[in-house]
């Protein structure tokens, strides 16, 4: 049996479709009457679940070479703690990976980290994640724990009784790669602004000495996610650029700026909540109360929109803005501040399979700065990073828009969900950057036109 077989056979004992899955083989469901299904496999592993007794153990699959493709990307088959080294990717382009021996993969306590691929076409850092490396199958050892974006935990959960004979401690968080600034703890409680996979460092001084472990705080929700951000440079105060985080209609080719297109004017709290003017997509789908409270993701938004989705009082809306940043003061640390610096996020909860959606960064104006912008786009799919674009994915240089590009538009990504079940570590979407060439891969920027045309048009469906 080889690693491949022997993960798949532990894939078809337990896959749970979302939130840093251990596998991910189930087809994806297509609307909102799904989720608490989702939600209760996600609340398996948090609990720790262990596989059955018979679920197999295999042996070593350590080799003497690293190997790329197929069932073997994302792996360490040469078992160096080094994952995929010298192999070619696509800039941008974000995969899960495990360090050390693959036999471990997908075994309780172990958790996938995640790669991405630099400007140079190959892989960088596996950052967070629980690895072999790390003896992540051993009993005793720290675990994994899980939240939504802005919803707060405790991290001593993680600790999974390692603290017991602790007679002082404390706790350090590492935020994952382009977070900055990293949120500060709360005594014990961390709450998270962003998708992604942190890393925790638990530290403890018992009568025998001190002792320290590490586990990661894996943060994501259901179905597709996208955070936009930008610079915000305590130097500039708070009339800073302003972009907008745009979302477009799967399987639609209208042009930007109408009904299918959720923006800041039709997709937020308040435009369900007080003006009636929020798109409706998905029909009597559109809405979805979870029985959780805390995974209502949208009743924590900051800047008050949380507390405007909860009066609402019918759950999270497909599609939404879960906040529109025009300004932002990046001094302010409290969450709650309409001067709080955060990223924009577009969220469908239960997208449609075999259907393309596109996303783009609307440049809204530049508030008479006279600096260049830098906007970052992260993708999530089913609570676990797939693409990284703006710094990486375009050519050699990174995405930036003059002062003079005011009322323009950056086409990104397209996304689908694949109904078809894909390979059991691969990422439940698939990120397909925009490019204006496919051999220099400029960006697409639309300068004046984007409200009369849709850009280029949509890939086959595969």
């Amino acid at each position: 049996m080889d690693w491949a077989q022997c993960n798949a056979m532990r894939c078809s004992i337990i896959a749970i479709p979302f939130l840093y899955v251990l596998c991910s083989c189930s087809t994806k469901a297509s609307t909102p009457d799904a989720a608490p299904t989702l939600l209760d496999a996600a609340a398996a592993i948090a609990d720790s679940a262990p596989l059955p007794d018979a679920a197999p153990l295999c042996p070593s699959f350590c080799g003497d070479v690293e190997l790329c493709e197929g069932a073997n990307k994302g792996v360490d088959d040469n078992c160096d703690g080094v994952v995929d080294e010298a192999c070619e990717c696509s800039p941008g382009e974000v995969y899960p990976c495990f360090k050390g021996d693959p036999a471990l993969r997908s075994t309780p306590g172990c958790v996938d980290g995640s790669m991405q691929c630099g400007a140079d076409a190959t892989w960088g850092d596996c950052f967070g994640g629980l690895h072999a490396v790390d003896q992540c199958d051993q009993p005793g050892n720290c675990q994994a724990i899980r939240t939504r974006p802005f919803v707060s935990i405790d991290l001593r959960a993680g600790t999974n009784g390692f603290d017991d004979d602790a007679t002082s401690d404390s706790f350090s968080i590492e935020c994952p790669p382009g977070i900055s600034p990293c949120p500060q703890l709360s005594g014990d409680n961390f709450t998270p602004l962003q998708s992604g996979g942190y890393t925790v460092r638990y530290a403890k001084v018992t009568p025998a000495g001190s002792e320290e472990c590490e586990f990661p705080l894996l943060v994501g929700a259901p179905g597709l996610r996208v955070e936009l951000e930008w610079e915000w440079d305590d130097t500039l105060g708070p009339a800073t650029v302003d972009l907008d985080l745009r979302l477009h209609k799967p399987g639609d080719l209208s042009p930007w700026g109408g009904a299918a297109d959720c923006a800041y004017d039709n997709c937020t709290a308040s435009d369900y909540q007080a003006f009636g003017n929020g798109v409706e997509w998905f029909g009597n789908d559109s809405w979805f109360l979870d029985p959780i409270f805390e995974n209502n993701t949208c009743y924590f938004g900051p800047r008050g929109n949380g507390a405007t989705w909860q009066s609402i009082a019918m759950g999270c809306h497909s599609p939404r803005l879960d906040l529109d940043n025009i300004t932002c003061e990046p001094n302010v640390t409290d969450p709650q501040s309409n001067d709080f610096c955060v990223p924009e996020n577009s969220n469908i909860d239960s997208p449609p399979t075999d259907e393309w959606m596109r996303v783009a960064v609307h440049y809204y104006s530049n508030n008479l700065q006279t600096y260049d912008v830098h906007p970052r786009i992260k993708i999530y799919c089913d609570g676990r990073l797939a693409g990284d674009l703006g710094p990486t994915g375009f050519g050699t240089q990174e995405v930036s828009f003059a002062p003079s590009f005011d009322d323009g538009y950056w086409l990104a990504a397209d996304i689908l969900f694949p109904s078809a079940a894909g390979d059991c570590t691969a990422p439940a979407c698939i990120v397909r950057p925009l490019h204006a060439d496919s051999v220099s891969r400029d960006p697409v920027f639309l300068p004046t036109q984007a409200k009369t045309t849709f850009g280029p048009d949509y890939a086959p469906v595969p």
